[in-house]
């Protein structure tokens, strides 16, 4: 090739130290955003400060007080209630990130100390034993690193986050200051005028006023915009942070012996599902089993669904539906590995489950509970489609009570309970929507 200087050449980086193990290479994605800010607003530009202002900073409208003016001192207040708005506490929010830190920190030295131990006592092991080990002792140290990453970019955001809504606290506090500099200005010609041009002032202050104040909510709606971004991502850090612990657990219960002297056509046991101990009272067109209650209509047989069906106390007017949701648009029933580890089913319809509900004797057609996942919200993504609890409601003609977030019902329950959703979440009520709206 000719030495052209507009041809880009390979990188030699070479591959990510993340590279090959997905969950590890997504918190990876996940930290790389908010370490960059892609998710700030770019109204605000690029905006930093520190902790600090988000403390006791000075009020600008203070130095209208020395004029006495009551009704020039009503016009700015409300801009200076801002600065109440987007005060915090500094100290608290340095020791939250610390405190992920010293997480991260320990699950470092945990994967070290693994490394150490595996190139010192396993060095020699010979045959299968020792690469079977090693090769378990590796996934660990990736799932334990991956973990301490998890902490690290909690810490960032939590930093970030705060940083942004102390940069623009100052950005406000410097706003006011600015619209105060000139009413001092517009009380000066009062003073001087003995009032005489009192509806002139007056005009000015409420121009100038109504002018700083859309700039500052400007700055407080880029500072909304900018949170809300961030919020999924760490949605998502959250259900990978689950998935590794999910892959500790795994390796864990297997142990590196279950990797010794197998054969080529070994598979997995996590991979084929276990049949239901106890038989269902119907079936979903995919095999699903389906379970009836009195009271309620459970589809799927993990160790989740048949607690929740156990455990949930129930609505009166209500039949419930217990079922894994997402905020897809579809459900996933539960199954059991052959090892009794909870794994997902097919994908299932609303259309489906509403079919299994009819078949249920004890469902007299009336009101419905979901006691299912994220079946009150549908992900911004998804094109054309509706929450999981809209979507039954349409195809039942009845009033759905669904959950924004996760539902449940707690583990050591002595007594039925009734389910709760996680903090933020909520019920929300579905009502059946006409044919031509749908």
């Amino acid at each position: 090739m000719t030495g052209n200087p507009l041809v880009a050449t390979p990188s030699d980086a070479g591959p990510s130290a993340w590279a090959g193990i997905w969950i590890c290479e997504d918190i990876e994605l996940v930290a790389q955003g908010v370490r960059t800010g892609s998710w700030i607003d770019g109204s605000l530009g690029v905006v930093s400060a520190g902790l600090d202002a988000l403390a006791l900073v000075s009020d600008p409208v203070g130095a209208l007080l020395q004029y006495g003016i009551a009704w020039l001192i009503a016009h700015v207040t409300p801009l200076s209630e801002a600065l109440d708005w987007l005060a915090g506490d500094p100290a608290q929010i340095t020791a939250h990130a610390q405190t992920w830190r010293n997480v991260a920190t320990s699950l470092r030295a945990d994967a070290a100390e693994l490394t150490h131990a595996v190139r010192t006592e396993v060095a020699g092991w010979g045959g299968d034993a020792g690469p079977a080990y090693r090769a378990w002792a590796a996934e660990q140290h990736r799932a334990i690193t991956g973990l301490a990453r998890g902490a690290d970019t909690l810490a960032a955001a939590t930093e970030g986050a705060a940083g942004l809504v102390a940069a623009v606290r100052l950005l406000v506090r410097d706003a006011i200051a600015a619209c105060v500099s000139r009413l001092i200005v517009y009380a000066g010609e009062l003073l001087v005028t003995g009032g005489l041009a009192t509806p002139l002032v007056v005009e000015q202050v409420t121009t100038l006023v109504g002018s700083w104040a859309a700039r500052i909510a400007r700055l407080l709606r880029g500072l909304l915009a900018s949170l809300r971004r961030l919020l999924p991502e760490l949605r998502r850090l959250g259900d990978l942070i689950d998935k590794l612990k999910q892959a500790l657990h795994r390796l864990a219960r297997i142990g590196p012996n279950d990797r010794m002297g197998t054969r080529r056509d070994w598979a997995d046991p996590r991979a084929r599902p276990m049949r239901p101990k106890e038989r269902p009272d119907s079936y979903l067109p995919a095999g699903d089993p389906v379970y009836h209650t009195d009271h309620s209509t459970v589809v799927g047989y993990d160790a989740r669904t048949m607690r929740n069906r156990e455990k949930s106390l129930p609505l009166d007017g209500h039949h419930d539906v217990v079922v894994h949701g997402t905020d897809k648009g579809y459900f996933i029933p539960g199954k059991l590995s052959s090892e009794g580890a909870d794994m997902d089913g097919n994908p299932t319809s609303a259309a489906q489950i509403a079919t299994a509900l009819r078949d249920n004797p004890a469902y007299d057609g009336g009101p419905v509970r979901l006691v299912s996942c994220y079946s009150g919200t549908i992900d911004s993504e998804v094109i054309n489609a509706v929450p999981l609890g809209q979507q039954v409601a349409d195809a039942l003609g009845v009033t759905v009570v669904a959950p924004t977030k996760r539902v449940g019902t707690e583990r050591w329950a002595a007594e039925p309970e009734p389910p709760v959703v996680e903090a933020g979440g909520i019920w929300r009520v579905f009502e059946p929507r006409p044919e031509g709206r749908r």
